[in-house]
C-alpha cells in the first residue's frame, strides 16, 4: 500500500490534485477540505495516500493532507452502502473534528449536507460510529487543525466539551445544550461554557 507521497504540486483540480514525484504524476482524489488546505502550484509537500480497489473503475488512489481526516475516510468507506464517493462527499462539507462532533450529538442533519448523503446513510453513519468515538478524538485532532486552518466556532465547542465531560457530564448532554445556544459559533471560551452550564443545570 502507498502510504504517503512527498513531491510537488503539479495541478490542483476540483475534487483531485496532481502530485509529481519523480517525473511521474500521481493523480489523487481529494476532500474539498483537503484541497482548501493545500499551498500553491509547484510547492512541495506530503500527501497522505490510500489505494482502493473498485470492479468498474480499477485502482483509485486518494490523498489526505492528514492522517486523521485519511483514517476516518476508511472508517466511513467500511461501512455498508456508503463507499468511497460519499465517504469523500462528507469529508468535503465536514472537517475530522466536526464529523466527530455529529456523530456524537446524533445530528444527521449535518452529516446529509453532505452530496449524494441522505438522511438514511447519515443515520446509518452515526449508527457505525458512535461507538468508535469519543471525547479524547476530537482533542487529538483540534490542534492539528488549528495549525493548518482556523475552524470557527469548532476548537471552542470542542473545549467545552472536553471541560464539561470532564466534570460528569455526557457527550450527548453538552452538545444538545450547545444546540440550543443562539449565536454560539460566535461566543468566547469563557461565554461558551457558561451558558452551557447554565442549560445543563436548569434540567
Amino acid at each position: 500500500m502507498i502510504s504517503f507521497i512527498d513531491g510537488y504540486i503539479e495541478e490542483i483540480r476540483d475534487g483531485s490534485v496532481v502530485i509529481e514525484h519523480d517525473g511521474i504524476g500521481f493523480m489523487m482524489a481529494m476532500s474539498g477540505n483537503s484541497i482548501s488546505r493545500l499551498p500553491g502550484d509547484h510547492t512541495k509537500i506530503r500527501i497522505y495516500t490510500l489505494l482502493g480497489f473498485n470492479e468498474n473503475t480499477g485502482l483509485s488512489l486518494y490523498g489526505f493532507i492528514d492522517k486523521q481526516e485519511r483514517d476516518l475516510f476508511i472508517e466511513l468507506n467500511n461501512i455498508s452502502k456508503v463507499g468511497p464517493k460519499a465517504a469523500m462527499a462528507v469529508l468535503s462539507v465536514m472537517t475530522p473534528d466536526e464529523l466527530r462532533l455529529s456523530v456524537i450529538a446524533g445530528d444527521a442533519k449535518a452529516i446529509s449536507r453532505a452530496p449524494g448523503v441522505g438522511a438514511k446513510m447519515a443515520e446509518r453513519i452515526i449508527l457505525e460510529l458512535k461507538d468508535r468515538i469519543d471525547v479524547s478524538d476530537l482533542s487529538e485532532t483540534s490542534s492539528d487543525t488549528a495549525q493548518t486552518k482556523a475552524i470557527s466556532g469548532s476548537a471552542i465547542r470542542n473545549d467545552v466539551l472536553v471541560a464539561l465531560t470532564g466534570m460528569g457530564f455526557s457527550g450527548g448532554e453538552v452538545l444538545n445544550a450547545m444546540k440550543g445556544i443562539d449565536g454560539a459559533d460566535d461566543m468566547d471560551l469563557d461565554s461558551l461554557l457558561g451558558e452551557t452550564l447554565r442549560i445543563l443545570g436548569s434540567k
